[in-house]
């Protein structure tokens, strides 16, 4: 079979029903359907079931890229909750919380799967699906000892609201006042279609193999019709016992409500005829429901978003993700290659070229006889350079030598110290200028400052002065005055 086929597979825990669709266009086509019971073996277990499941697959040829299991009803519990939001990422994140709150008991070894059944400006109302996670591990290990790993585990009666909600056949489909009573050999399920909002009714319940099935189906088909829909009580029921074809007869004398035989298998145009006499319609019906897609309102009722997250296409992804990452090492590698290859053909070209040069340009190089006209004038500069030192050393001090500079700065600022509390923070001496930055007590006194420093041979430039606290800092550029040089 193609890797496209579908594998919904409805498990109990002693039997299976499996269904492999084909998909053709937007219709999926039957290819074939089985059923396996451990009901005889010595020792029955979830592994010997799977082992049997992949021997009937193998057999007949099913393979399957996107396998899912609807899981039994006898192996959760479905709950009413109410959740304070209706964004489905926000109920997704607090509707653990709000199950254990609702229940008065711990989930943390219960794993969680929801679906919204209305909502409003108080938030939304939901069934709540809780699975023991060691019943779901054993599933999940035993199928995937197989080579079968489900993308999904979905509760049977969703699987089964699904296959009458996408079925194209049978006007009652689309009926929003419609509820489904459906028996199998040992379970019942009532189910309301969906309405715009995304409301619906989902119920499953056992039966027993010596229940009075009429009276059972009475009593919850009252009650649950009167509870049916968003819009008030069903207006319809179709009824399908697949032990007793006059059961819709017979329940038309006791409900108040008109009632219809149900076909589920004209729903998908399903050739009864065709199926092995050991399956069970409903039973059909609730794993072909498990191969269809689900759809954007059926997010959350995968146990797998909770427990065991499906990683076949992260596993896929990292695959990729590696083969794209070696193959962009080893082009990276072939690029440093190739550019280091040009390099060193370039540097081979560079060395060739210096060998042939090399004796030229020596032969042209200035020598020790003469030098360069701009080589004489910084001779020139270093000698005159030279000579200032020499005087400065011998006793003859130029105003314009440092020393000079610092001799006038220290007799300004040593007239008029005491008087304007002068502070001196730092001297830059340099042979173009002189800076001062310091503070006084006053702003007068700073002007004291700056006029000792005239009168002792100094010419400010561009002076600064602030007020800080009580202090006036200052900052003065100062150079010698021109009559005093040579």
């Amino acid at each position: 079979m193609e890797s496209r086929n579908s594998l919904g597979i409805y498990i109990s825990k002693d039997r299976a029903t499996v269904v492999c669709l084909a998909s053709q266009g937007r219709d999926p086509k039957l290819v074939g359907a089985f059923s396996v019971a451990i009901e005889g073996a010595e020792k029955p277990g979830l592994q010997d079931l799977a082992d049997r499941i992949a021997e009937q697959c193998a057999e007949r040829g099913f393979k399957s890229a996107t396998p899912a299991v609807a899981l039994d009803c006898a192996l959760f519990m479905q709950h009413a909750v109410h959740s304070d939001f209706s964004d489905h990422k926000k109920i997704a994140a607090t509707v653990r919380f709000d199950t254990e709150e609702a229940l008065a008991t711990d989930v943390s070894d219960m794993a969680v799967a929801f679906r919204l059944t209305s909502a409003d400006d108080t938030g939304a109302s939901l069934d709540v699906f809780t699975a023991e996670r060691s019943v779901l591990s054993d599933i999940l290990m035993s199928l995937q000892s197989n080579g079968i790993d489900p993308i999904a585990v979905v509760p049977d009666a969703c699987c089964l609201s699904r296959y009458i909600s996408q079925g194209k056949n049978g006007a009652e489909t689309n009926d929003a006042g419609t509820v489904y009573a459906l028996l199998s050999e040992s379970r019942g399920y009532l189910l309301g279609t969906s309405s715009d909002d995304g409301a619906s009714l989902t119920r499953a319940f056992p039966v027993a193999p010596s229940q009075d099935r009429k009276a059972l189906l009475t009593r919850e088909a009252l009650v649950t019709t009167a509870l049916a829909g968003t819009e008030g009580p069903a207006k319809r029921l179709a009824v399908l016992d697949t032990r007793d074809g006059a059961m819709a007869r017979d329940l038309a004398k006791r409900v108040p409500v008109s009632v219809a035989e149900c076909d589920l298998a004209r729903m998908r145009n399903l050739a009864t005829s065709e199926l092995p006499d050991d399956l069970n319609l409903v039973d059909v019906a609730i794993a072909y429901g498990a191969a269809l897609p689900e759809s954007e309102k059926e997010k959350g009722i995968n146990f797998r978003n909770d427990h065991m997250p499906y990683l076949g296409k992260k596993v896929r992804v990292q695959k990729a993700v590696r083969f794209l990452s070696i193959s962009l090492a080893i082009l990276f590698l072939a690029a440093g290659v190739y550019a280091h290859t040009q390099l060193m053909r370039v540097k081979r070209y560079q060395s060739l070229s210096r060998e042939k040069l090399e004796p030229g340009y020596l032969a042209v190089m200035p020598g020790a006889e003469k030098l360069p006209s701009r080589m004489t004038a910084v001779v020139d500069r270093l000698k005159r350079v030279l000579r200032g030192l020499e005087a400065e050393k011998g006793g003859q001090v130029d105003p314009k030598s440092i020393s000079a500079k610092l001799t006038l700065v220290l007799k300004a600022l040593n007239t008029c110290a005491a008087e304007t509390d002068l502070e001196i923070d730092v001297i830059t001496l340099t042979a173009q200028s002189i800076q001062i930055n310091g503070d006084t007590s006053s702003r007068r006194n700073t002007l004291k400052v700056f006029d000792s420093m005239e009168k002792a041979g100094l010419t400010l430039q561009k002076p600064g002065y602030s007020q800080k606290g009580n202090r006036d800092t200052f900052t003065a550029s100062a150079e010698p005055k021109k009559e005093l040089a040579p």
